[in-house]
């Protein structure tokens, strides 16, 4: 018996499905991760947070039992503009680090020279 036709025949070969991974590892991803933005959201105030708190369940619909290609395109047109309107609003709505006084800054440069 030839080995390869030996190892092929002790494998199952399970069948590609559109999605990477099943339902149930997706589902838990999908939940820690609104909980995740949401909770982040609610820190930080930041509007990419929740643009991804919703952006990242909204891949679920794949998992529908509608198998059209309307659906595929549709949930992927709304990612790919959740991520860019997110990667946006990232940039416009950035926090400004905290200014410090002219003074402080005089001080501290005088003290550094051995002033």
């Amino acid at each position: 018996m030839d080995l390869t036709s030996f190892l092929m025949a002790q494998t199952e070969i399970e069948q590609p499905g559109l999605f990477p991974f099943p339902f149930v590892p997706h589902l838990i991803f999908c939940i820690i991760a609104t909980v995740f933005f949401v909770w982040r959201f609610v820190k930080d105030r930041q509007p990419y947070q929740i643009i991804f708190a919703v952006a990242v369940p909204v891949s679920l619909l794949l998992h529908t039992s509608a198998n059209t290609g309307l659906l595929y395109y549709s949930v992927g047109v709304f990612e790919l503009l959740a991520v860019l309107a997110a990667f946006v609003t990232s940039i416009v709505c950035k926090k400004k680090a905290p200014e410090t006084p002219v003074a402080e800054t005089a001080d501290n440069s005088a003290e550094e020279k051995g002033e």
